[in-house]
């Protein structure tokens, strides 16, 4: 009994290391050859940006003649939280200018769209992404699909063309087809004949994501992320990978570089990929750089204020940045900004103060935005030769390992299976990347049987529960004559007790030779329930924590979304800015019943008669109030597995084991 209690001692401080690890995430991977810095230019190109919609059933794209790329993509079999408007899952990441009359510094960006095709090394005579691209008419396809042609004809005579075209239903189909889920881009780079000075040879050019996603927030799934699937073999060996931890790296426009050959470059979300992926010839190395995260700055600066005290905050900045720009963006005085306001201009200057100094410790932690591209060549010949092209496929889409494993799009399953499944030591320990995917087909068999992805997850886990029950059993009726075996012997080990009193090591020397007389020792065994269940929750924790299946799924009452905390009560924002309640922003009922079932079941169980013992597991009663505040975001769904969980040990150990007791065992 004590090897089994310090077995569970040792799988709750595993676990508890195990979540730390996970919202933590993998540390930033370290640059490698890094070129020197080279400023962007923020001088506004000629002509006027245009704008052009392709989709088809399942896409929603808008297009730019500013580097022919894309600045919004919505996904329509999705729908944003609360609104049947399609998903928005790309957008551009606006500019980061520096201020009037100063120089463009490491940390200033131009506006990033997705598609970016960018020419590094400073060959064309003109940034690919900062001038405007002639465009081409949307052109209908055959397919019902649509197709789009940019071109631009650089100083140097290079002529650039980027073809993008969207898939429509094949013909007799009555469902979207998967081709509909993937862009086709061809870019092709020739002499255009016109200048003499034309460029020969390779033209080094990178494609990049443009670091657009719509992140979840969710402090148990670092996102967004940049990674690389490095080749080895024709083979996706590993994902290189880099999260933006917020603060400004060192190399914002080259926070991670990888060489060697890839297969795709990939940013993605907690459920959504937007995706690069090479036909012709893999990526010849990667750069993942980091952008500015404007969403979230203005939420980021309300937080670092009371609730009460945020409206007003608000109402103060808006006033002071109206005022600014009427007034040529110079700042106006307290007073003015009193009368915006309706407010005193003591209190108006206070205020905006206070909104100025949480904006400048904001933005410091602000970069939280990632963009990869990936590295790739086209040559080019002397004027009247032709010119090469490359063909690559962008993926905007769900994560959904039945859509991802289909011939027409691996290998892009390996961000499942190698990030989701495989990303951290832990979950490759406990054989993560089997046991995830299989509870994810059991849960989604039942919910094919009931409709109801809450239910699917409860009927999963009295399976799991029940095919164990002979194992535990087996375990008990061990334990059990183990117990009875230390009962006979209780008066011989009580008189060694009085023998030895003074002398402790005495004492278990001489009580471990009794043992080893009477071939006394634990079954193995019956640790063995503890070790099983283990990789079941960590399996479960990882195919939960990111399954696209459980979004916005409903279980029932005001549970509407299994894969966000249950909050039955929202605070719209934290309760307090202090350590361990800074993330309490809900009211989560299902966390509470989960740790009270968790102390219940723990108490309902034998108590130990061997005073070690018994401390351990008073002990190990703290454990679950630990773990219940450090899961108390988690998904809904892993609540309702461990309250089920629990709830069928209490009714075993109260209602089972009264009527079919373990022989030699005591009663609880």
């Amino acid at each position: 009994m004590k090897n089994r209690s310090l077995l569970t001692l040792v799988v709750w401080g595993l676990l508890a290391l195990f979540i730390m690890r996970t919202c933590a995430g993998e540390g930033e991977k370290p640059s490698e050859s890094i070129q020197s810095f080279r400023a962007e230019s923020f001088e506004a190109p000629a002509g006027e940006e245009q704008f052009v919609v392709l989709e088809n059933d399942l896409l929603w794209t808008k297009w730019s003649t500013l580097g022919g790329t894309c600045v919004e993509a919505r996904l329509k079999e999705f729908h944003s939280s609360n609104s049947e408007e399609a998903l928005l899952l790309l957008k551009s990441v606006p500019a980061q200018a520096p201020p009037v009359g100063r120089n463009p510094g490491r940390e200033h960006h131009r506006r990033r769209d997705g598609l970016r095709l960018f020419e590094p090394e400073g060959n064309l005579g003109v940034s690919l992404d900062a001038v405007h691209w002639e465009m081409g008419p949307a052109q209908q396809t055959g397919d019902g699909g649509a197709e789009l042609l940019f071109t631009l004809n650089t100083p140097t005579g290079v002529r650039m063309e980027k073809l993008i075209r969207l898939s429509g239903l094949r013909e007799g189909d009555n469902s979207p087809a998967d081709e509909q889920r993937l862009i086709e881009v061809d870019i092709s780079a020739e002499p255009n004949g016109e200048i003499s000075s034309v460029v020969v040879g390779d033209l080094n050019l990178r494609l990049a994501t443009g670091g657009g996603i719509v992140a979840e927030p969710d402090s148990f799934y670092p996102n967004p992320y940049a990674a690389a699937a490095r080749l080895e073999y024709d083979k996706v060996e590993e994902l290189e990978t880099y999260n933006p931890r917020g603060s400004l790296p060192p190399r914002r426009d080259v926070s991670a570089k990888w060489n060697g050959q890839f297969a795709f470059v990939v940013e993605g979300s907690k459920y959504f990929l937007n995706l690069i992926r090479p036909l012709d010839k893999p990526f010849r190395g990667a750069t993942a750089e980091t952008l500015f995260d404007t969403d979230g700055f203005e939420t980021g600066v309300l937080q670092r204020f009371e609730p009460e005290m945020r409206e007003k905050i608000q109402k103060v900045a808006w006033a002071d940045s109206k005022l600014r720009q009427e007034n040529g963006g110079v700042q106006v005085g307290s007073e003015a900004l009193g009368l915006e306001t309706n407010m005193s201009g003591a209190e108006a200057r206070r205020l905006r103060s206070s909104w100025y100094q949480a904006a400048r410790e904001q933005r410091e932690e602000s970069w939280k935005r990632s963009s990869i591209a990936g590295d790739f060549r086209l040559h080019i010949g002397q004027a009247g030769t032709a010119g090469e092209t490359q063909r690559f496929e962008w993926y905007l889409g769900p994560k959904n390992p039945e859509i991802l494993s289909s011939p027409s799009f691996r290998p892009m399953d390996a961000v499942i299976q190698e990030l989701d499944y495989g990303g951290s030591f832990f979950y490759r320990m406990f054989f993560t990347g089997a046991i995830a995917p299989t509870i994810l087909w059991i849960i989604d068999f039942f919910h094919t049987i009931t409709g109801n992805w809450g239910i699917a997850i409860i009927l999963m886990t009295l399976l799991v529960r029940a095919l164990m029950f002979p194992i535990n059993r087996t375990s008990q009726m061990k334990m059990g004559a183990y117990q009875a075996k230390v009962g006979k012997l209780k008066p011989q080990v009580e008189k060694i007790n009085q023998k030895y009193a003074k002398d402790p090591a005495k004492k278990q020397q001489a009580t471990m030779e009794l043992y080893r007389e009477h071939k006394l020792s634990p079954p193995i065994g019956g640790c063995l329930p503890i070790l099983l269940q283990f990789p079941v929750f960590i399996g479960l924790f990882a195919a939960l924590r990111c399954s696209i299946l459980l979004r916005q799924e409903p279980f029932a009452l005001w549970i509407q979304d299994l894969s966000r905390p249950d909050a039955l009560i929202d605070f719209g924002g934290p309760i307090a800015n202090l350590p361990l309640i800074s993330s309490v922003t809900s009211l989560n009922v299902l966390p509470i019943i989960m740790v009270v079932l968790w102390v219940w079941h723990q108490r309902s169980m034998p108590k130990p008669t061997d005073p070690q013992q018994a401390q351990m597991q008073k002990m190990m009663t703290f454990m679950p109030i630990m773990f219940g505040i450090m899961l108390y975001n988690y998904a809904a769904g892993l609540s309702l597995y461990m309250i089920t969980s629990s709830a069928l040990g209490i009714f075993e150990q109260k209602v089972i084991k009264k009527k079919w007791p373990v022989p030699g065992a005591k009663p609880g």
